[in-house]
């Protein structure tokens, strides 16, 4: 009796120390780096998963460090808090959400269910970091994010958590925007060892992925297999990243989402007049425009963001290898959407013509012969025709077959892929279809309140398979994922991967847009030019120094 009594009794206690575990909260986790100790959130229940928001990577580039290259951050004591993401970097506020405002409402949802930016601050500097593997033995692969939105607004927020999710750690990044990121002076080259000026957003993006080298292993990642993916403006800093001799060693490959083959890419001393044109109102002839620039109150700045040129600047230092010899060769994924303009035309109408004329003139752009191959198969019937035409015209040449012709260009592993699964089942869904940033509603499962069909769904998921299988081993491929042939590949006719209700592997067409496009940009005459190249014009120059 007494033992049958002992055997309950061990067996209550059991149960009671059981039932006090799984009541028991999951410790807010901590990690040490290069510049202390930081305190997360957890990210699950299972302690092995935790968010880091608002890490700093660089010092407030304010006062005489705006419009200066990042500072690495200083060390500090006790245990820093990291549970909310840091203020955005200075834009104007209206930029960010109401490109999603837009794009919602045509999808047929309410506009309201978007997100505001959040406060803003000069401070802004910061990364976040999410993982599932802060007790792993073994580290897994990384996937650094940079947001696009013009490089002007925007931020590094939590958007990409969900891949943490799927076996990788990920880091989401802020880097300096518009006038404060991307501003040449000749004054600020001349205080440069480099005589540089304007890529302030890049060297942050640099400085970011420093970091992420340094410390990440920590958080259970591997310094050894970052992937650096971005869309749209996004995906065009990437591919400066991978052109530029300070990003060495950093990225191991990389994915662009949607990269735009009409980016412009600027000329330093032209960014420059500009840049000292822009301020002439601010201080006398005499005066020291640069200490005006510093002092001025960053409202005064915003202000003047819509006339200052955006963009990477060749400046022989940051941006100093895009136009020379082949692109890197590292593993790379690269693809665009089937309706890019769906919701740019609405967000941007003055880049749509209108008439007959006007879109016959965009197209004779190209010069003959290549502009009367393509009217004479891409034909406007009318002018109430000429929006749709238009718009698939512009898709195609700044995104899709953009997208082929760099994925032709390069020399590593590249696998190609065109997005066309719609995105949202409501009627406006289905006639926008894959519109500009539906990558990333898949991608990133982003609600905002619209319904979404089983095929979307999977395709989402399916893209996250691949972009952490990619970022794990170099190659997208993997057992159960639908086969993606490399785009170079000697034993087969080249193939892209299509992202619909149906994921199947498809042969490029060598008689349609794409290819008068590549025979068109190939055509290119090399010139030195003050004035601002489009991204394919370098990529066209880059193949004929090879």
């Amino acid at each position: 009796m007494k033992t049958c009594c002992r055997l309950l009794f061990l067996i209550a206690l059991l149960v009671a120390s059981m039932e006090t575990a799984w009541s028991a909260p999951v410790h807010a986790p901590r990690v040490r780096i290069n510049s202390g100790i930081v305190e997360g959130m957890p990210f699950g229940s299972d302690g092995r998963s935790g968010a880091f928001l608002g890490l700093p990577y660089a010092v407030a580039p304010t006062g005489a460090l705006r419009w200066a290259p990042p500072h690495a951050v200083k060390a500090w004591q006790g245990i820093r808090a990291a549970k909310a993401l840091g203020p955005s970097c200075p834009q104007q506020p209206e930029r960010y959400p109401h490109f999603w405002q837009v794009t919602v409402a045509a999808l047929g949802g309410d506009p309201s269910a978007v997100p505001p930016l959040g406060p803003t601050s000069e401070d802004c500097l910061f990364l976040n970091v999410w993982t599932s593997n802060l007790a792993g033995r073994s580290k897994q692969p990384v996937l650094v994010w940079i947001h696009g939105a013009g490089l002007s607004a925007s931020r590094g927020g939590d958007e990409a958590a969900l891949l943490a999710k799927s076996g990788a750690v990920i880091v989401t990044v802020n880097f300096r925007l518009g006038i404060l990121g991307f501003l040449a002076h000749p004054a600020l080259s001349k205080e440069s060892p480099h005589n540089s000026s304007g890529n302030y957003g890049l060297l942050d993006q640099i400085e970011a992925l420093r970091w992420v080298h340094q410390n990440i292993a920590a958080f259970g990642g591997d310094p050894n297999r970052v992937t650096v993916f971005g869309n749209s403006a996004g995906a065009g800093a990437v591919l400066y990243l991978l052109s530029s001799p300070l990003a060495r060693g950093l990225i191991h490959s990389a994915i662009l989402q949607s990269i735009s083959g009409a980016g412009p890419i600027l000329n330093l001393s032209s960014a420059e007049s500009a840049g000292q044109q822009m301020f002439k109102d601010l201080v006398p002839s005499d005066g020291d425009q640069v200490t005006a620039m510093r002092a001025a109150n960053v409202d005064v700045l915003l202000a003047r963001n819509d006339a200052a040129p955006v963009g990477p600047i060749e400046d022989g230092w940051v941006v100093s290898n895009l136009g020379k010899g082949p692109l890197p060769q590292i593993p790379l994924i690269i693809g665009a959407n089937s309706n890019e303009f769906a919701n740019l035309a609405l967000l941007f109408p003055g880049r749509v013509p209108k008439t007959r004329e006007g879109y016959r003139e965009m197209v004779q752009q190209l010069g003959p012969p290549f502009a009367d191959q393509l009217l004479a198969t891409n034909q406007a019937s009318s002018d109430e025709s000429v929006p749709a035409v238009a718009s698939k015209y512009l898709t195609d040449r700044d995104y899709v077959c953009a997208s082929r012709y760099i994925a032709g260009k390069s020399e590593g592993r590249t696998w190609l892929y065109l997005l066309s699964a719609a995105t949202a089942v409501t009627p406006q869904g289905e006639q926008l279809g894959a519109f500009h940033g539906a990558d990333l509603r898949l991608l990133f499962n982003l609600d905002f309140g619209l319904p979404e069909g089983p095929g979307a769904l999977r395709v989402g998921e399916i893209m996250r398979r691949y972009w952490v299988q990619f970022a794990a081993t170099g190659n997208p491929n993997a057992k159960g994922l639908p086969e993606w042939p490399r785009y170079h590949d000697s034993r087969q006719e080249r193939q892209y991967l299509l992202l619909a209700d149906s994921i199947r592997a498809v042969a490029t067409d060598d008689t349609g847009t794409c290819a008068v496009l590549d025979e068109a940009w190939d055509a290119i005459p090399t010139e030195k030019t003050t004035r601002p190249r489009s991204l394919i014009e370098v990529i066209a120059a880059r193949n004929r120094s090879k």
